[in-house]
């Protein structure tokens, strides 16, 4: 399947998901919503399969989504009639973990590479693909200096935890950690911007 087919179905499914109804007035959750919610989380789990992930990898990629799931769902329930809480709760956690996993399934088999030429064969204007290009660069070059600056901090931190570190230093550590992404920060807009020197010396029109 071409990048841009498997662009568009994954954000249809992601849309399908996220728009079915879960039960916040006062009717029932619909079967078919269930049934959607299966489908689109499948697909998403297949995608990260595909992509290259092992059932390990893939377990751990959707306990990392729950959080800003849970964030997204767990709110929204509040809403729900009074008697049906629990179950409006179950369903918009679902949907939210459906609609997220199909997402993130879809971003990662297509990558950097799939996702712009997924936009581009979509139509969509130009300007939108070197936006997104210029986008994924940036979050790649992030991504890859902060496995380094982990990998370092780990090595100076010897076979201290950073959950220990955490408990027995509270304040510090997270000024430690305060730092940290400041200096990713710092970093990665100096990375950003030499890889845009370089872009325009090229001979790239700017965006």
């Amino acid at each position: 399947m071409s990048p841009g087919r498997v662009l568009l179905t994954g954000l249809a499914l992601s849309v399908i998901a996220a728009l079915a109804p879960a039960g916040l007035g006062a009717e029932p959750v619909p079967s078919w919503s269930w049934l959607a919610w299966l489908g689109a989380f499948a697909v998403g789990a297949l995608r990260f399969r595909r992509g290259g992930s092992t059932a390990a990898q893939l377990a751990r990629r959707i306990v990392w989504l729950l959080p800003f799931v849970l964030t997204l769902a767990l709110p929204a329930a509040l809403l729900a009639a009074h008697g049906a809480r629990s179950t409006a709760a179950l369903a918009l956690v679902a949907r939210s973990l459906a609609a997220t996993t199909a997402a993130a399934g879809t971003a990662f088999v297509l990558g950097p590479l799939g996702l712009t030429r997924g936009v581009r064969e979509l139509g969509l204007p130009e300007r939108l693909a070197l936006m997104l290009e210029a986008a994924l660069v940036a979050l790649a070059s992030m991504l890859a200096r902060t496995r380094a600056m982990l990998r370092a901090r780990a090595a100076r931190r010897g076979r201290d935890s950073a959950w220990g570190l955490l408990l027995r230093h509270p304040l510090a550590t997270l000024a430690g950690f305060g730092r940290f992404g400041a200096a990713l920060l710092l970093r990665t807009l100096e990375r950003a911007e030499a890889q845009e020197r370089a872009r325009l010396a090229r001979g790239a029109g700017a965006p």
